[in-house]
């Protein structure tokens, strides 16, 4: 797909004010995540290389040397228009290549917490307001599919090979809403061969796509909605599991990148 710029005024303007990043100080290669803390990343940076990019509001985030490799990390915060938002500022800096660090909740039978997933393409669920005036079914049969946006993912699945772990892969469903993930709703989703659910991955490949840009998406397994609800308590294994994929997803990340 050809690349369309924004028309949203001079970008160097819309750069500061959406990153707080000074011309050039935004990395070729980016990672997007919508909760990951930023010194999760910060913490491997290579010594002295580190630049904070802390704008009057919109996105937090930083650029830095990692393994000698220029990479610029931003939090967008959690839902698909945040991270198709920052896209689409992204597209008037230099970027090149995107990374989505995130998680998802998983349905298929073989998926446990704490598994990394890489979603290979995601069903266009978005819209809270479409679930009150449409059928929940209806919805996810009509949902367009998006593939995944360039490939980088199997640099992500060599890395965690080299760890000793075999990432799954699969479908996603994005969905607009929390209060919509019901029992009903869920099924429904599972029944249209979903592996997984999630928030953002449709606006990230979507707008990856439509801006000419590489990308990929790596994921960890943070709950399973079907077996028990987002707010109920994980058992001491499933609390470390969790601890380990948080540890493990921004390294992931970042060796996509590496040498």
């Amino acid at each position: 797909m050809a690349k369309n710029l924004p028309s949203l005024g001079e970008k160097t303007k819309v750069l500061e004010t959406t990153f707080g990043a000074p011309p050039g100080k935004i990395a070729a290669n980016v990672i997007l995540t919508p909760f990951v803390p930023l010194r999760s990343f910060s913490r491997h940076a290579d010594e002295g290389t580190l630049l904070e990019l802390s704008p009057p509001f919109f996105f937090q985030g930083l650029t830095a040397m990692f393994g000698g490799v220029e990479i610029s990390v931003i939090r967008t915060g959690i839902g698909p228009s945040r991270v198709g938002d920052a896209i689409s500022f992204l597209s008037l800096s230099e970027v090149q290549n995107l990374v989505f660090a995130g998680a998802v909740g998983g349905l298929g039978d073989d998926l446990e917490i704490g598994d990394f997933f890489l979603p290979l393409c995601a069903a266009d669920g978005e819209g809270y307001t479409r679930y009150l005036r449409e059928p929940f079914d209806e919805i996810v049969k009509t949902a367009p599919l998006v593939p995944c946006a360039g490939g980088l993912e199997e640099r992500a699945r060599r890395w965690l090979e080299g760890k000793g772990i075999r990432a799954r892969e699969g479908r996603v469903f994005t969905i607009g809403s929390i209060a919509a993930e019901s029992p009903e709703n869920l099924k429904i989703i599972k029944n249209a061969d979903f592996d997984a659910i999630e928030m953002e991955l449709s606006a990230f490949y979507s707008a990856a796509a439509h801006h000419g840009l590489s990308g990929a998406a790596i994921t960890y397994v943070s709950d399973l909605p079907l077996k028990s609800s987002l707010w109920e308590e994980k058992s001491p294994k499933e609390k470390e599991a969790l601890r380990e994929a948080c540890r493990l997803l921004p390294e992931a990340s970042l060796a996509v990148f590496q040498k």
